[in-house]
């Protein structure tokens, strides 16, 4: 009879009761010492460290060839579910062994849509333990991974050499030649035409847009035509685009407006990169704000092993929003807690958020009612919640900065972290600010590599002609590893911005954090 072989232990571990801890009132007139932190009353009873560093056990060949098809299918959904990926393609790889043609052609496909549909971070962490496993079946996935999730202006080079340093695996009997088929006749564009508003209430912005597009066009090997248009008159979009086409230009960056974009929809052209983001286009789409911020805020709190998180917004309607949505996707995963706290964007009350925040009203009414039994005057400091991984606050660097000298009273040792709204919005004239040291937060990596580059806005212009001239290597997967907005990658016809983390040191210098 043959064995179904235990894989390794399930993560989605059953939950500790409830503690229950009595509350005390802290009676000295001093900020009492920072304590060790109780554990909250979601923390599964298991040490997080424990499990990272636990190695997962390896699948033998011997193992493996006693399964079913049957069993082979339940074993890889079970370590595609939990992301145990060299697992999942070793078993991968035995189906494949004694299936048909067309049959291995679904089972390479699934083990690139499993393993390459993931976020960059973690799909570099992805390579990383690919390429060390022992097996030589898995370290060649890893390879295919680094090369086409790779840096897009090395792919054609790095495809090459894997072709010839892997012609043994199996994704080169199907998988690659597919792909590799699919873009053979792309090339770069030889004439871009851009379509910028260069009148009214967008001339401004557009300006510098233009200034970042020739800034890269001066730092590219200037094989590539450049032209503008301008788009201000919407009744004349779609005339200005036939006459771009019709003298030549083979791709086009833009328009601007959301409503400008609407005007080209029904025009099915591949070669234009819209430089805003509506629900549908037939074309690729990079919007100014296209980095996922929440995503990346999950992925660093779920690397450092963060369970019990704090949210403080104001209620303006794009932060409000983010902050909802963070608590919301925090919240789905077992274990998770998130609690929010929202003072109003005009005339902020920022004390009174961040009491509401770490329940320093509690404390207070504890005091009131001792002090009401005793009859006596006592000396006072709140308790305050000390359960708390993170902190988030959603707002701005001014406000930012009036937050952070109050953890320090309170004595709270929580992190902070906040969102791009902190990263300098020139950086060629980057200031020093102690008031938000040790402040971690989502940058624009321009802030580390200006280029002479003087605003985001000319960053996103920088951007937006690296990704027309690299856009055939993104479509396969690779990504921009030197983007001034950000590391850039395209999924579903989006480009999306992978911020760099920052944060400011102790004498108020911005320094980039590892990942």
């Amino acid at each position: 009879m043959k064995n179904i072989i235990p894989l390794y232990p399930i993560k989605s571990l059953t939950l500790s009761s409830a503690l229950i801890a009595l509350l005390t009132l802290n009676g000295c007139s001093m900020p009492p010492k920072h304590t060790q932190k109780a554990p909250s009353s979601k923390q599964p009873s298991y040490s997080p460290s424990i499990i990272k560093n636990t190695p997962k056990p390896q699948i033998k060949a011997e193992d493996l060839i006693t399964l079913s098809d049957v069993e082979l299918n339940v074993q890889a959904s079970i370590a595609q579910e939990q992301g145990e990926w060299p697992n999942f393609i070793l078993l991968n790889h035995q189906l494949w062994q004694d299936a048909r043609e067309t049959k291995q052609a679904q089972i390479e496909q699934r083990i690139w849509d499993a393993i390459s549909q993931q976020p960059l971070q973690e799909i570099k962490r992805t390579v990383q333990t690919l390429k060390q496993h022992p097996s030589t079946s898995v370290q060649q996935w890893g390879k295919l991974l680094s090369v086409l999730k790779g840096p897009a202006e090395k792919l054609q080079k790095n495809l090459a050499k894997l072709s010839r340093s892997n012609s043994d695996a199996i994704y080169m009997q199907h998988l690659l030649p597919g792909i590799t088929m699919q873009n053979n006749n792309v090339t770069p564009p030889k004439h871009i035409a851009v379509l910028l508003p260069f009148d009214g209430k967008y001339e401004h912005v557009s300006s510098q847009i233009k200034s970042g597009i020739m800034k890269a066009f001066m730092a590219s090997d200037q094989r590539t035509k450049v032209t503008f248009h301008n788009t201000s008159n919407l009744d004349r979009l779609e005339n200005i685009y036939q006459q771009a086409k019709q003298t030549g230009a083979d791709f086009i960056i833009g328009p601007l407006r959301k409503e400008a974009i609407d005007r080209l929809i029904s025009i099915a052209d591949e070669n234009v990169l819209a430089l805003n983001q509506i629900e549908y286009a037939p074309f690729t789409q990079f919007s100014y704000k296209s980095a996922n911020e929440i995503s990346q805020l999950i992925t660093r709190f779920k690397a450092k092993n963060y369970q019990n998180i704090g949210i403080l917004s104001n209620d303006g309607r794009v932060d409000a929003k983010m902050a909802n949505n963070l608590k919301t996707a925090w919240e789905q995963t077992a274990g998770h807690s998130a609690f929010l706290s929202i003072y109003p964007d005009k005339k902020p009350k920022l004390r009174q958020a961040l009491n509401a925040l770490i329940n320093e009203g509690k404390s207070k009414e504890r005091y009131d009612t001792l002090r009401r039994a005793t009859g006596q005057k006592l000396a006072f400091f709140p308790r305050t919640r000390q359960d708390f991984d993170a902190i988030v606050i959603i707002d701005n660097a001014t406000r930012m900065a009036v937050f952070k000298p109050q953890f320090v009273y309170f004595d709270l040792k929580t992190p902070i972290y906040g969102t791009a709204q902190i990263s300098p919005k020139k950086p060629h004239k980057i200031k020093s600010n102690r008031d938000l040291a040790g402040v971690q937060f989502l940058a624009h990596s321009v802030v580390f590599q200006p280029k002479n580059l003087t605003s985001n806005f000319e960053a996103f212009g920088w951007d937006s002609f690296q990704v027309a001239a690299n856009l055939h290597s993104l479509k396969m997967g690779a990504y921009l590893a030197h983007g001034k907005t950000g590391e850039l990658t395209l999924k579903d016809q989006r480009i999306q911005q992978n911020l760099i983390w920052a944060t400011y040191n102790r004498k108020g210098k911005l320094i980039p954090l590892a990942e």
